[in-house]
């Protein structure tokens, strides 16, 4: 005689919409494709980047879930964290859940994290106290946890493999993100001007952030699309020399991972974990310095061979250390320990020591 099968885990993702711009929430869609029989992942939306108005009603339905839906003995909510609103609106969250008993987790993620939860060491600790289970992308972010007095397991972003990199025919530079100062755009129009690369466009992709003015005119190559859907971020990288990121702070920017995972090369700057994501497979300069990264565009564009084997190469490394198949274990086993606990996280942690 068999024992009744044991009822998949139900994982809710709470934070950023799945379909609104950036790597937040190319995390939560990611992390919708790993449902199997064994693992139901359903998202309760509670922000909408860049709309104020689609995030208090997302808020509002997300608090109303919450606090009436069933709970069963496998739920799980899984919380996106980032910074400053965050952790009041998903630290609102994250207390109604344990108040309920829930099994909760946090993924912390934001560029501005540690800068942060420095500054407001006490919000942070509380918030932070509450999940069984906090997952951090960042040795930096690893120092700040611990440091408030709480456990953090380090983890991976995923990212969907492609199944082979477009070798032939690559034409253009991309830019995906906010175009703006903090994502280094300016320097990037500066650069991409000094390079004078013939034959290639630079196609910029995202929204303007406030208080950010393109040059009139634009330096020659250079197209401003805006912003597009998730699906055409991915199609216009997979056929690009290179995706060029000259960010002035990053934790570690999923459009990065997206960009290796498509055979596509990166260009970035030297911050958050970047260089330790990307490694050999592509060109890493220093922030703000327009010099160097005219440089490494004009290198590429200059020459397919080795754009094409450091895309190879970005290729080959994301599938060994991000594809989906290597990081959901890591996460799903946390899960499963975590409802399998009688009341995960009872005991409160002491608070956060002071900064000194």
């Amino acid at each position: 005689m068999t024992g009744s099968p044991r009822p998949a885990l139900r994982v809710t993702q709470i934070g950023n919409a799945s379909g609104g711009p950036g790597g937040v929430s190319s995390v939560v869609r990611t992390t919708s494709t790993w449902a199997d029989d064994d693992l139901v992942v359903r998202e309760w939306p509670s922000y909408w980047h860049g709309s104020r108005r689609r995030t208090v009603a997302a808020l509002a339905r997300t608090t109303a879930k919450a606090l009436f839906s069933k709970v069963g003995p496998t739920d799980v909510w899984h919380f996106h964290l980032t910074q400053e609103g965050s952790f009041l609106r998903e630290g609102l969250l994250l207390w109604i859940g344990r108040r309920r008993g829930v099994c909760c987790t946090a993924l912390v993620h934001g560029s501005h994290f540690v800068a942060f939860a420095e500054a407001n060491r006490r919000l942070a600790g509380r918030v932070l106290r509450r999940p069984a289970v906090v997952f951090v992308l960042t040795e930096p972010a690893s120092e700040m946890v611990r440091s408030l007095g709480v456990p953090a397991v380090r983890v991976a972003n995923a990212v969907p493999i492609a199944d082979e990199p477009v070798t032939a025919g690559r034409s253009g530079f991309v830019f995906a993100g906010e175009i703006g100062e903090r994502k280094g755009a300016d320097v990037l129009l500066e650069a991409w001007a000094a390079a004078g690369v013939e034959g290639h466009e630079l196609v910029l992709l995202g929204d303007l952030a406030r208080r950010f003015r393109l040059p009139d005119p634009l330096p020659d190559g250079v197209v401003v699309q805006g912003p597009v859907g998730p699906d055409e971020v991915l199609a216009r990288l997979r056929t690009a020399v290179a995706l060029v990121l000259p960010s002035r702070a990053e934790a570690m920017p999923m459009i990065i991972l997206e960009s290796m995972s498509l055979g596509t090369p990166v260009i970035a700057t030297d911050v958050g974990q970047i260089a330790e994501v990307v490694d050999s497979t592509g060109l890493v300069v220093p922030p703000a310095d327009a010099a160097a990264l005219g440089t490494a565009i004009r290198r590429l564009a200059d020459s397919p061979e080795l754009a094409r084997r450091l895309g190879q190469s970005a290729w080959d490394r994301v599938r060994t250390r991000h594809s989906n198949d290597v990081v959901k274990g890591t996460f799903v086993a946390h899960w499963a320990a975590c409802v399998s606990a009688a009341r995960p996280g009872d005991k409160p942690l002491p608070d956060p020591p002071d900064s000194t």
